[in-house]
Formats: C-alpha cells, structure tokens, sequence
C-alpha cells in the first residue's frame, strides 16, 4: 500500500535496526498489518525530515509519535 521499501532505504537505518524496529511495531500493533505499515511511514517519514533520530525512533530517545 505504501512505498515502505523505499522509505527504508531513505532512512539511513541499518538492517538491524531495521529489523529492531520492524520487531517493535509488529509486537504492538500484532495482527493489525494496517496500522504497521501506517506506524512504518510515520517513523520513516520522521527521519527522513529530521524530526527524529535513529534512536528515537528505536524507543531509546524521549520523543513519542
């Protein structure tokens, strides 16, 4: 539905964190592939504009989406 994998690419994330993150938005929204892959934009759209770090995004910062 979105453009995911090019958002991945974009967001200068390594695959492990990637992975990581990927983990930590299924585990929340499990059963819901809807609201992953709308969580998976905002996050990566996040970093891409600067509004978050990689840390942030990976739950190890302060800021919350």
């Amino acid at each position: 539905m979105f453009a995911i994998e090019e958002l991945k690419r974009a967001s200068g994330l390594s695959a492990e964190q990637l992975a990581l993150l990927e983990g930590q938005l299924r585990a929340e929204f499990s059963g819901d592939e809807l609201l992953v892959e709308l969580h998976w934009v905002r996050v990566l759209e996040a970093l891409q504009r600067g509004w978050i770090t990689a840390e942030e995004a990976l739950g190890m910062g302060t800021k919350t989406f």
